[in-house]
């Protein structure tokens, strides 16, 4: 630990001493502090040296290894690991703005990485794990990163492009294989002479993130401290984690929602953190209950598959607990407010599954299923929907345990702004604009993207939304997904996607817009769509066959095409026996599903 005796948190403001951080901390009040205080020059080096020495030898990190033992990490371990990282990229000549990436799934060390990677003032390049390797050659190439650290699962990408990669200077292997040209992780070690900390402010690039790419090149989108901890701060004030939370860890942490909300905000209160590397329903639900998780950071299409599985395993239940199940649902639907604890009584057999320390999501990503989301806070658990981009770090607005409407994604975060950009004075909806500091320093080497993104102060979000009279934003649709009709009228894909997609019979759907190419509507848009069929739930109604599966999804969807108007009901759709290509986060990847058509 430093000898130097004051955190700078502002340049003329605010001089927050160490001994006030801990005493925030001890007094159980961990948002206390980011919640007061100015944030320039705040480094998280600091930041998390007192917080490492206040919680020591408490778990903060741990991950399943295949002996099924639990590997654990303390926050002693974690800072003394991250300095481990950090002396060695200096003494490899790591500069403060150099990039380094890493190329790894969710993992004890990823983080030990981020965190050593920050300790010395470079920028953090995070990797999808399921990148091609030619989008990772042009990431590593684009954003010039030194140094890589890699997991041995995708080692083999790098190796296959080394010679193409002439800014990586060094990589070091998160596991232990044997190669002698690279660095292993395990032998990290402090340097004999202490590299001096690196100051940095709050308008310094922290992390580099890519854009996945799917319209076109990739663009890496520069993110600050300032950005960093203003979601931290908002995490702290909104969900107040705390030091007897345990979180479980799925989504990839190169997405930024799990970055800040699932890493940086649940460690600075001192809360632990378990990775998991499945996303079977069964095998989340067995680590939530066996670890006594308390929440988790998730994405709509995970909450549907745990959701699914509850329903399926109703559907197996006697005549009569069927009944109960389907009854105490519609009367906890009926019961005001978010009171759980009558709740947790009437659905006592999902809270054991879970276990009894399980709370609820917070939840990003993409549209939630208003019904899933219903049910859910029916059976007893809390669900705080938001909304936001790896542009604005991501959150920019959410839900509260005391403000929350089914269907919304809450109200803009403290200090950010939100308005709807109309093109008719009486719409009732527009694109969305925000500024803040959320938002993002820009476009990396990209001031042409920067500046059609970024007009006057405000990030157009490319999204389509509006507020209700009690200052909810709403989300419609992705402009870039909205189809145009011959008539002009305007459909959003995500609509009709989650009115069809509550059918038994559909597994997955995605509307997209099509040009007829010849006839009397030549030109035109029409709604047509890719659906995968439920094929457990085929099976078990013994209709298996392509002509039986078609003819009831083509009932399904006429039967549900009820709650549309007219113009929005599916033209034409096809059949795909495989699930839908989907990003590392689940949303489904709508070019590549138009692929299909073509």
């Amino acid at each position: 630990m430093t000898s130097r005796p004051v955190l700078s948190i502002g340049t003329n403001r605010h001089i927050i001493q160490e001994k006030e951080i801990e005493q925030c901390l001890c007094k159980g009040r961990s948002y206390y502090f980011m919640k007061t205080s100015n944030l320039d020059n705040l480094t998280l080096v600091k930041l998390f040296e007192t917080i490492n020495r206040k919680y020591s030898d408490r778990t903060a990190l741990q991950v399943e290894a295949k002996s099924g033992k639990f590997e654990k990490y303390s926050f002693k371990t974690l800072g003394k690991r991250s300095v481990d990282v950090f002396s060695t990229l200096a003494s490899l000549g790591i500069e403060k703005g150099d990039r380094v990436a890493i190329l790894s799934e969710s993992r004890p060390e990823w983080a030990i990485a981020f965190f050593g990677i920050i300790a010395c003032a470079a920028i953090v390049v995070p990797l999808d794990v399921k990148l091609s390797e030619k989008e990772i050659q042009y990431i590593l190439n684009n954003s010039q990163a030194k140094c890589l650290f890699v997991s041995g699962n995708y080692f083999n990408k790098i190796k296959e492009l080394r010679t193409v990669l002439p800014y990586i200077k060094n990589v070091i292997l998160m596991d232990d294989i044997k190669h002698k040209d690279e660095i292993l992780f395990k032998d990290l070690k402090k340097q004999k002479e202490e590299e001096k900390k690196r100051p940095t402010h709050s308008d310094d690039t922290v992390v580099l993130v890519y854009t996945s790419g799917t319209t076109g090149v990739a663009k890496g989108v520069e993110l600050t401290y300032e950005n960093l901890f203003h979601q931290v701060r908002a995490f702290s004030e909104i969900i107040h984690y705390s030091d007897k939370d345990r979180l479980l860890s799925i989504l990839p942490l190169n997405h930024m929602l799990e970055i800040t909300g699932g890493l940086i905000a649940p460690l600075y209160a001192g809360a632990s953190i378990t990775y998991c590397s499945s996303y079977k329903p069964s095998n989340m639900l067995k680590l939530i209950k066996d670890r006594r998780i308390t929440g988790m950071v998730s994405v709509p299409l995970v909450l549907k598959m745990i959701h699914d599985g509850i329903m399926a395993k109703t559907g197996k239940l006697t005549k009569a607990r069927k009944i109960y199940f389907n009854n105490a649902l519609k009367l906890s639907r009926m019961i005001p407010g978010r009171n759980t604890k009558l709740k947790k009584i009437l659905f006592r057999a999902v809270h054991e599954a879970f276990g009894v320390d399980f709370k609820g999501f917070v939840c990003g990503g993409a549209p939630l299923d208003i019904e899933v989301e219903k049910d859910f806070v029916a059976m007893g658990f809390k669900i705080l929907q938001g909304y936001g981009l790896t542009e604005t770090a991501p959150v920019t607005a959410v839900n509260t345990f005391t403000h929350h409407k089914f269907g919304s994604v809450g109200k803009p975060l403290p200090g950010v702004e939100v308005k709807i950009d109309k093109n008719e004075k009486d719409a009732l909806s527009g694109e969305i604009l925000t500024r803040g500091p959320h938002v993002m320093k820009g476009y990396y080497q990209n001031p042409e993207a920067t500046g059609e993104t970024i007009k006057d102060g405000w990030l157009h979000t490319g999204d389509i939304g509006y507020f209700d009279k009690d200052g909810f934003l709403y989300i419609s649709g992705r402009i870039k997904n909205m189809i145009v009709l011959g008539a002009g009228k305007k459909v959003f894909p995500e609509e009709l996607e989650q009115v069809i997609g509550k059918s038994d019979y559909i597994k997955e759907i995605c509307v997209v817009g099509r040009v007829v190419e010849s006839g009397p509507r030549k030109g035109n848009e029409e709604v047509h769509a890719v659906i995968v069929p439920d094929i457990d739930m085929f099976a078990s109604k013994n209709m298996v066959s392509d002509e039986a599966i078609k003819d009831k999804i083509s009932r399904e969807i006429k039967r549900l095409e009820r709650e549309l108007a007219s113009y929005k009901r599916i033209k034409h759709f096809i059949i795909s026996k495989i699930d839908l290509p989907k990003t590392v986060t689940f949303k489904i990847q709508r070019q590549k599903v138009e692929e299909i058509f073509d």
